[in-house]
């Protein structure tokens, strides 16, 4: 029984070896650089914002679908934050901001699961939307929040030795990580993803739980969008640049299937550690910024690709 468990369990976490091997030779690589207190916080720094994007992202991926609006979700929130922050103050800013997330969200769900058109073309033409929004919020210019003094503080606040980024960011985590498991909708989201019409027939309202997937990644990327500005102090209208496919293929790499049903939250706190770690270790060895965007596209392609190519294989053999 516990060696059915062992092989059971590395069977599903053998992303977790994936992860460990690559901090060691991380590690190896750079004369432990890559371990010391300071770049340790600045990994957790890198990964936290884009980590809880990718627990949303999880929800959206379970039920078989995607969203590439993140990142301009992100820069917009972040921006509206900033510009409300000054005006209004905290609070209703912070609030606003995520309701903003709440809207963009409950409009992709919509162009998916009532319109019919694929999460790819619905999602990739209202982050247009979404960015040129920002871009006019902004004018283009970065919009500071530094005359806040809770924004000063927050970003500023640290908790043994680390921002407090990194224990939202496990917060975030575990909460997510509870409801996938533990309440129904997290069942039913399981179910949506795993067997659409199964699942449909099984008086699941499917068409609302593919909304609310969408409606909980946008909020996740609001508040990263908020707390990006506030890490910072100031929103930019490339604060999410580059962020959709990071965090796609990053909770791909932990594990979590294209085609709905499969995966976990610990999955895709492993997939993004493992991008995080890598990117980390080739800043570290001073390699370019050019050089590693080369690194994130291949990556990209070949976990993307090597998904897609493994669920060809398996519906050509049925």
């Amino acid at each position: 029984m516990k060696n059915r468990k062992l092989v059971r369990f590395l069977k599903n976490y053998k992303s977790l070896a994936i992860l460990v091997l690559l901090v060691i030779a991380a590690a190896i690589a750079t004369g432990g650089s890559t371990l010391t207190a300071a770049n340790l916080q600045n990994l957790m720094l890198q990964v936290s914002i884009q980590g809880i994007v990718g627990f949303g992202m999880t929800y959206t991926l379970l039920c078989a679908e995607f969203d590439l609006s993140v990142g301009a979700t992100l820069t917009l929130c972040g921006i509206v934050f900033a510009k409300l922050c000054n005006a209004l103050g905290f609070l209703p800013a912070f609030l606003i901001a995520l309701l903003v997330g709440v809207v963009i969200g409950i409009m992709n769900g919509v162009i998916v699961s009532k319109m019919g058109l694929s999460s790819f073309i619905g999602t990739l033409g209202s982050s247009y939307i979404i960015k040129g929004v920002g871009q006019i919020i902004s004018k283009g210019q970065p919009t500071s929040v530094s005359g806040n003094e809770l924004v000063v503080a927050l970003s500023r606040m640290k908790i043994a030795g680390f921002q407090i980024f990194p224990y939202v960011f496990i917060l975030v985590g575990l909460i997510c990580t509870y409801h996938l498991r533990a309440t129904r909708f997290g069942r039913n989201i399981y179910a949506t993803g795993g067997n659409y019409e199964v699942a449909k027939n099984s008086g699941i309202n499917v068409d609302f739980y593919k909304i609310m997937s969408f409606v909980i990644v946008c909020i996740s990327a609001a508040f990263a969008g908020i707390l990006t500005t506030i890490r910072l102090q100031s929103a930019t209208a490339i604060a999410g640049d580059n962020l959709n496919l990071v965090v796609i293929s990053s909770i791909i790499i932990g594990g979590t299937s294209t085609v709905g049903g499969v995966g976990s939250i610990p999955l895709s706190c492993i997939g993004l550690l493992i991008v995080g770690v890598l990117i980390n270790a080739l800043s570290v060895m001073g390699i370019s910024g050019y050089y590693q965007q080369v690194v994130q596209g291949l990556l990209t392609v070949i976990v993307i690709g090597s998904a897609s190519y493994a669920n060809y294989r398996k519906v050509s053999s049925v």
